[in-house]
């Protein structure tokens, strides 16, 4: 073995992850000890075979066989896949996460596989989205009879001439509603991930939807103080699912009406795509956390730091999959002069 390899092997010996080395041929040359204790294999029995022929001749290892035999020593190799292992010496399969990588030493080509076992990580995620799930079932049904109910106070005559026992109803259903929505955001980001939550799609009328969404988060926005306008008319259309993209919609308008004194809702078209677009004159977002204010759980503070809250931060999220739902993404961008403009952009329609 090249000396250069021997030092890689003694290396790879120390890590927490499995690492196989293959010569240009797929041939196993290096088998480390964490790999040897996950397949329960020893390397003697392993090194010189053909990895993907003799040694992991499953469907999903085949996979990378004809990426590996096409591209070693012709262009860098990087592939990246998660999926269940079926280990001979386990009885059930293992979750596992597996990266093709490739290197070169004295002129010859080598590719390199990282194995690392992630079912405890996968088991502990399956175990949140049920309870999460749980929580989002038993939760709808009592909220939803609070809704009914306040509305139904808010019918009697003798509240509705009590103009303050008016406004606190209103600010109860006001809360009740972005509790719900909070719960939607929950049920369908998970969904939204999985690729399990079909889109009822219709050619809608986008200055319709943007004056509804103007209007549904107008009380909103008078108890934050900040002052909510619809841009000029864009005289758009787009095929969308009306209720997922007035959601998204309404999660930038709250997200900017909490943070700005005046924000503006508008549509255009760019560059064949329909852009929505909610701007705000706001702190704006350090450019550090334009893309990972996307992320569950991230806000950021109003000194630009990022943090992780536990039952907050997912309204930017669920834009996010929603936008990517349709063939589009979401975006935020923070003009010289101050504020924020928070973007959904869609596939136009064909003309």
């Amino acid at each position: 073995m090249d000396p250069s390899l021997a030092l890689l092997a003694q290396l790879f010996d120390s890590l927490p992850l499995g690492v196989v080395v293959l010569d240009a041929a797929g041939r196993v040359i290096i088998y480390n000890r964490a790999e040897e204790a996950l397949a329960n294999r020893q390397r003697a029995r392993v090194v010189g075979r053909d990895f993907f022929v003799e040694v992991a001749p499953c469907m999903n290892v085949s996979r990378l066989a004809g990426e590996f035999r096409k591209n070693i020593g012709r262009r860098p190799l990087d592939v990246d896949l998660e999926f269940s292992f079926p280990f001979m010496s386990l009885d059930e399969p293992r979750d596992v996460r597996l990266k093709l990588s490739s290197f070169d030493v004295a002129a010859a080509s080598y590719g390199v596989l990282m194995v690392e076992d992630i079912s405890a990580k996968r088991s502990v995620e399956r175990m949140k989205e049920t309870l999460q799930d749980l929580l989002i079932h038993d939760l709808k049904n009592p909220l939803s009879a609070i809704l009914a109910n306040l509305g139904y106070l808010d019918r009697i005559r003798g509240i509705r001439d009590n103009h303050d026992a008016v406004e606190a109803i209103s600010d109860s259903v006001q809360a009740a509603r972005r509790l719900q929505a909070m719960l939607l955001n929950l049920l369908d980001i998970s969904r939204l991930e999985t690729n399990s939550l079909p889109l009822a799609r219709d050619l809608v009328d986008l200055d319709a939807m943007l004056a509804a969404a103007v209007e549904e988060n107008a009380a909103l926005a008078r108890m934050h103080g900040s002052a909510l306008a619809l841009g000029p008319a864009c005289g758009l259309r787009a095929s969308v699912d009306p209720a997922v993209l007035r959601r998204a919609l309404g999660n930038l308008i709250e997200n900017a009406v909490r943070h700005a004194p005046h924000v503006t809702v508008a549509g255009r078209r760019e560059r064949g795509a329909v852009v929505l677009e909610v701007v705000d004159d706001g702190p704006g977002v350090p450019a550090g956390m334009r893309d990972t204010i996307f992320e569950k759980y991230t806000q950021v503070q109003a000194d630009g730091r990022a943090t992780a809250a536990y039952n907050r931060g997912l309204g930017l999220t669920f834009v996010r999959l929603a936008a990517h739902a349709h063939g589009g993404d979401a975006s935020v961008d923070c003009p010289a002069g101050g504020g924020s403009v928070f973007r959904i952009a869609l596939p136009a329609p064909a003309p």
